[in-house]
């Protein structure tokens, strides 16, 4: 009897570590790690916003010359890496074809 539910109990932890793993690697490639204090600005929008430990919080709306100005590292986006939309100030964006503006 030890032995089976030794085997159960070994088969039970399998499962619920291997689930565990999945919805964590779900996790990663859905949505993007965001940093302590690190701040977002919504382009289209001109917010700016600070991940603080209590949750994200709205310091203000930025004007066109600080939208301009953005310190490297702002991120510009919380879309997943793999769409190529995650974006910090700074990086240089290649123009969409057939999109002329």
């Amino acid at each position: 009897m030890p032995t089976n539910t030794f085997r159960s109990l070994l088969s039970l932890t399998a499962l619920v570590a291997s689930l565990f793993v999945s919805a964590v690697q779900a996790q990663d490639t859905s949505s993007v790690v965001v940093k302590e204090y690190d701040v977002f600005v919504d382009l289209p929008t001109a917010f700016a916003f600070i991940k603080l430990p209590t949750g994200w919080k709205f310091i203000g709306k930025l004007d066109a010359d600080q939208l301009r100005r953005l310190p490297a590292g702002t991120l510009t986006s919380l879309l997943p890496l793999d769409d190529d939309s995650t974006r910090l100030a700074g990086e240089h964006q290649e123009p969409v074809a057939g999109n002329k503006s």
